[in-house]
């Protein structure tokens, strides 16, 4: 299903995009079940892979998800993300932050939702137990109608604001928002999650997301939430 995900198989597969400095690998797959509500009020599956390559000179994240869910037999919600990230590192705290991400939800009013920007990223606190980067550039967003299949462009600003905070050693906290600001429209994300490890590199999370989108087709709603538990393996 990922194979319609046109945008992020093209960046994946580019013989271009993954020629960074050598060093180290790091990732995680999980899968779990997630509460929703807002668009759809369901129980739905959910599985996601997340691997980031860290080097002297460029970084790179990469990060798949998706959700399904069905009621009698009926398919209720589905959704797909992909988000490709590559910073070009110009010292220890400041970098430049590429971003391209495509999300294509059911029911939300759109086919797909695809942004790509250019920011200026800066390693706000670089502690062994805490990490806050934040990111501020401008970007464009081409989002397509599910029902007319119209095409809506508009050119946004982009803030990112990034905490990965080990409360203790096991245990750690993560909030990822997004705000994408437009002429024409903004979306805002938070991601917040609570990880827990239980034996080796298996772990526990409990997730919140919110995203909110100020205009949205006439049957969909502004807001959409998901409170997930998930088991995640570490590699």
């Amino acid at each position: 299903m990922f194979k319609r995900n046109a945008l992020v198989a093209a960046l994946i597969l580019s013989p271009t995009a993954w020629a960074v400095d050598d060093g180290a690998w790091n990732g995680s797959a999980e899968l779990g079940t997630i509460f929703t509500s807002g668009n759809t009020d369901t129980q739905s599956i959910n599985a996601g892979v997340a691997a980031k390559h860290k080097g002297d000179v460029w970084d790179s994240a990469l990060r798949l998800s998706a959700l399904t869910s069905k009621e009698d037999d009926v398919v209720s919600k589905e959704t797909y993300s992909g988000l490709l990230q590559f910073d070009r590192n110009f010292t220890e705290r400041s970098y430049l932050a590429l971003v391209a991400e495509q999300e294509r939800a059911r029911f939300s009013g759109y086919t797909y939702q695809t942004v790509f920007s250019a920011s200026y990223g800066h390693r706000i606190i670089q502690q062994d137990n805490l990490q806050f980067n934040a990111e501020v550039g401008p970007g464009v967003r081409r989002d397509k109608l599910e029902d007319t299949g119209e095409i809506q462009r508009d050119t946004i600003a982009r803030l990112a604001a990034n905490i990965d905070w080990t409360i203790r050693e096991g245990v750690s906290f993560i909030e990822n928002f997004t705000a994408e600001l437009g002429a024409d429209n903004s979306i805002y994300k938070s991601e917040t999650g609570l990880q827990s490890q239980v034996a080796g590199n298996l772990a526990t999370k409990i997730t919140y997301n919110v995203k909110y989108v100020d205009k949205v087709p006439a049957s969909s709603e502004n807001t959409d939430t998901e409170f997930g538990i998930t088991l995640v393996y570490g590699f």
